[in-house]
């Protein structure tokens, strides 16, 4: 009798035991995911710094960063997997934003430089000998900042992460994105109702980026959420005003 009752206990706490192991070890990927995209960022912020503040650089320096998040296989070819999926979310799935140089203090220092090796001319913030420039803002009007900030390089990434552990991805995405009203199934087996008037399943929260239509979602087992940070490094080259829109973000869905 006692080994019966301990049955019957065992099979009603089992499956909320499992949820708690798969959340906690999808909230363990979430931190390594964090972690990663910090060294990304800067990586990233480094690449803009050298490349004249190049959204493209800055997107594959992304890229290079998140690539061990992708890594499956130990492996040239695992490697070259990695970055190629990397490469693609860079791409489509991560918002790079430049906090500085501010517009202000473009239109206050960018000067056009004509290059005779490429027979161009660019607009760009002056980078050379920065130490014996005027340190005053009263050059920098409209943007109340001298030439020396003006070269620093600010990023902001915005960032979707796939998260892969089953049924606690979907719970997370729902929880996120206060995603409701939930169907008679509940969110393990059925649609929020009225599919067909939302296919986002009527997020209160939701983010234009990182969403997914839940059909696919279940389909393709990709819930994602959004992850952000930033970067601050010291610009090694003259900022170029054309080559911040070098590579243009993604619009969402």
């Amino acid at each position: 009798m006692q080994s019966g009752q301990s049955m019957v206990e065992f099979i009603i706490i089992a499956p909320l035991l499992l949820f708690v192991c798969f959340g906690t070890l999808q909230f363990v990927l979430l931190y390594q995911a964090k972690s990663t995209l910090d060294v990304a960022v800067l990586e990233a912020a480094r690449e803009g710094a050298v490349n004249h503040g190049s959204m493209q650089a800055m997107r594959s320096g992304l890229a290079r960063g998140l690539a061990p998040i992708y890594a499956r296989q130990a492996s040239a070819e695992g490697v070259a997997n990695a970055l190629a999926k990397a490469q693609a979310d860079a791409n489509n799935f991560s918002v790079i934003k430049v906090l500085n140089p501010t517009p202000a203090a473009i239109s206050d220092y960018a000067r056009p430089r004509y290059y005779p090796d490429e027979a161009a001319t660019y607009t760009e913030i002056p980078n050379d000998s920065l130490m014996y420039r005027d340190s005053s803002i009263s050059s920098g009007a409209s943007s109340r900042m001298n030439i020396q900030d003006a070269n620093i390089l600010k990023i902001h990434v915005h960032y979707c992460y796939d998260m892969y552990v089953p049924l606690v991805n979907k719970v997370i995405y729902y929880a996120a994105n206060v995603i409701g009203p939930i169907g008679t199934g509940g969110i393990l087996t059925r649609e929020p109702a009225r599919p067909d008037l939302d296919p986002y399943g009527f997020p209160k929260n939701g983010d234009t980026l990182c969403k997914v239509q839940l059909v696919d979602g279940i389909k393709t087992g990709r819930w994602p959420i959004a992850l952000d940070s930033e970067a601050i490094v010291r610009m090694q080259s003259p900022l170029r005003e054309s080559a911040l829109n070098d590579s243009p973000n993604p619009t969402g869905n």
